[in-house]
């Protein structure tokens, strides 16, 4: 009797868990296996441990790499997304023997949207070294030349079976990206003098 108890304990929480908008966040081959590289990456000319372009993101140095989600309507726009209550995600480190590249994966819940709703996500990826949210890093005037980077919008529909296996829970439509540096504000100033100075050569 005692353990039908604990069964029905433990389906009710799962119940629980899964019943309200719940997502797998996860890029780790072993959940995306189709396509197989689901990686965030190094943007060309980025520096990186491997000293190679396109190699796998990992934390290396000071650099701590974290990557957040982010979500909203199926109609909303990346620039009014929130990010889930959950702490980001942290990155593998260069010396790793998992998957590089990756962050490491658990479940994320989606407050305001149940079973059957549709959302859209994105991924945020930043070096907390600079800020420990993606918006106190883009706040930072110190974290001109540090990397950071940002997923295309996706969609992600809740299961309607609380009790799906796992992988009916995980991001199919994430795709991989490349982080870059952000720009210095002194490229910006130069990048918008020599804009001025061609339309004023254009003028004449």
């Amino acid at each position: 009797m005692k353990q039908v108890i604990l069964t029905c304990v433990g389906l009710a929480l799962a119940t629980s868990a899964f019943g309200q908008g719940t997502v797998r966040f996860s890029n780790v081959s072993a959940d995306l296996a189709s396509p197989p590289d689901r990686l965030v990456r190094f943007a060309v000319g980025v520096t990186n441990p491997f000293g190679t372009n396109n190699a796998p993101l990992v934390n290396f140095g000071t650099a701590s790499f974290r990557a957040q989600l982010y979500y909203g309507a199926s109609t909303a726009a990346a620039g009014s997304l929130v990010a889930v209550s959950t702490a980001p995600a942290q990155f593998r480190a260069s010396t790793t023997t998992a998957e590089p590249g990756t962050w490491a994966p658990g479940n994320r819940t989606l407050d305001g949207f149940n079973i059957g709703s549709t959302v859209n996500l994105q991924v945020r990826v930043w070096d907390s070294a600079f800020g420990s949210t993606y918006e106190a890093f883009q706040a930072n005037p110190l974290s001109g030349g540090a990397i950071s980077g940002t997923s295309a919008l996706f969609q992600y529909t809740v299961p309607t079976d609380p009790l799906a296996p796992l992988t009916a829970f995980t991001m199919t439509g994430f795709t991989a990206f490349p982080v870059n540096s952000v720009p210095e504000p002194a490229t910006f100033a130069l990048a918008g003098l020599g804009a001025a100075m061609l339309l004023i050569r254009r003028r004449k």
